[in-house]
């Protein structure tokens, strides 16, 4: 079953969908595509599922609002700490990851996950001027220019405060007339263009949940049973004559877009924390895929080749037939050493000096909806969901009266996940929104 199915129309959009394998008209490309009818009905059907989500995500952040703080007070003394002990700590990871990471560049196959010593001193993984409000106030300050340094780092640190929970401390620093979560918003507005805003862990983060909760409505694409039954049935209507081959969600250009987008980087800076948690789930190392933030659906998939092959296919050249090992996988090697006559505790020692360590959170890698990784896939949707919510409760308690258009987002991400149609579906949809479709779109609301 979809997640919030109960809230969000999940159906009205599949039952839009159409399943396309290397169809001709779209140059070979495989998708979910928007499905051709005469209905007169089916643009008030992409209408009732968009409005319905931006609602139901409105709602629950209101519900969700109530376990906070119900009226935080910002800082009056910018040197006091904000960020907790215990925060720390429980981010430390992630911090030393996007302050150690490359930012030019991936290290390849060989990439080591840092795990921090459990004494290393707070201080060296966020000093006392990053977890006060001071950090905050300087590098938000609005001007002309680059995404700066410090900013792209404030806005790294914002988004591991995001994906941790930490909601009571944001709460207080958007209370803040003199901290502007607007501008690091999105880079696209500012000369340079490298460093890459909290929009980016929207976009990454919505395009998961969308893909994930459509695919999980069509069984025939990632059960077996369901996929025999499928076919045969089709067969005997006569409307197919695919393989069940070729009935594959991993196909289509949706999935690899989506899982490009929220685990690949792209060439030039890579303030890319908002791909950690994705890259966690789906097993992926830093690197092994690259991402263009900006092109329209078609050309992204011409550029990339989604949607016309398969997704090992689509890895950067450093990992072309390397084996990123799994959880699986570990538990099969000691089980072949220990055949061998070797002792569990050796068989920990030759992998852990072969740098043999497991990538992501899947038993069964390349494949989220494989039987085995159910629990694991209910817990990473659930947990996109929310960060949507806690994206949408920071914005909202903006002292500046910041919102989030969800029905722009929804719309937009829409459009470059099944191409539905081309913008002028959408000006149907939302006559008086024409910027769904540009690589800048104005996706803040000031209030007036």
């Amino acid at each position: 079953m979809a997640h919030q199915a109960h809230a969000i129309p999940w159906h009205t959009l599949t039952s839009n969908l159409v399943y396309l394998h290397r169809t001709p008209c779209n140059q070979g490309t495989t998708n979910l595509y928007l499905r051709k009818t005469k209905d007169p009905n089916q643009v008030k059907q992409i209408r009732h599922f968009v409005r319905g989500f931006a609602r139901a995500l409105s709602a629950y952040a209101t519900i969700e609002r109530t376990k906070y703080t119900p009226d935080p007070t910002p800082p009056d003394d910018l040197d006091e700490i904000l960020i907790s002990d215990a925060a720390v700590r429980k981010m430390a990871k992630t911090v030393l990851k996007y302050k150690t990471d490359d930012n030019w560049s991936f290290r390849g196959p060989s990439e080591n996950t840092f795990t921090p010593p459990p004494s290393l001193p707070l201080d060296s993984i966020l000093t006392p001027y990053e977890r006060s409000a001071k950090s905050f106030v300087w590098n938000t300050m609005p001007g002309e220019g680059d995404m700066f340094p410090e900013l792209r780092e404030t806005c790294e640190q914002t988004k591991a405060l995001l994906m941790y929970g930490e909601m009571d401390t944001l709460f207080r620093l958007a209370a803040h007339a003199d901290v502007w979560f607007s501008r690091m918003w999105c880079e696209e507005g500012w000369a340079n263009s490298h460093g890459f805003g909290l929009s980016k862990l929207l976009d990454s983060t919505l395009q998961s949940y969308i893909v994930l909760n459509v695919i999980s409505l069509r069984p025939e694409l990632y059960d077996r049973a369901s996929r025999s039954a499928y076919i045969a049935k089709e067969k005997a209507a006569r409307r197919t004559t695919y393989a069940e081959a070729d009935y594959d969600y991993r196909l289509t250009a949706a999935y690899q877009g989506m899982l490009l987008s929220c685990t690949g980087v792209p060439y030039g800076f890579c303030s890319d924390a908002h791909t950690f948690p994705h890259r966690e789930f789906f097993g992926v190392k830093r690197g092994m895929y690259r991402h263009n933030y900006s092109d329209t659906p078609f050309e992204r998939w011409q550029k990339t080749h989604l949607g016309t092959q398969r997704v090992e296919e689509l890895v950067c050249s450093a990992f072309k037939g390397v084996h990123v090992p799994g959880k699986g996988d570990v538990a099969a090697v000691i089980n072949m050493l220990g055949s061998k006559g070797l002792p569990v505790e050796l068989a920990l020692q030759i992998l852990a000096t072969a740098e043999y360590e497991p990538v992501g959170r899947l038993p069964i890698r390349d494949d989220p909806f494989h039987a085995a990784n159910a629990e694991e896939l209910k817990k990473y949707i659930s947990y996109c969901w929310k960060l949507l919510v806690r994206l949408e409760m920071l914005y909202k308690e903006s002292v500046h009266g910041l919102t989030l258009d969800w029905e722009a987002e929804v719309s937009h991400a829409l459009y470059r996940l099944f191409n539905m149609g081309g913008p002028s579906l959408f000006t149907n949809v939302f006559p008086e929104d024409h910027y769904y479709f540009s690589s800048v779109r104005p996706r803040i609301l000031l209030a007036t």
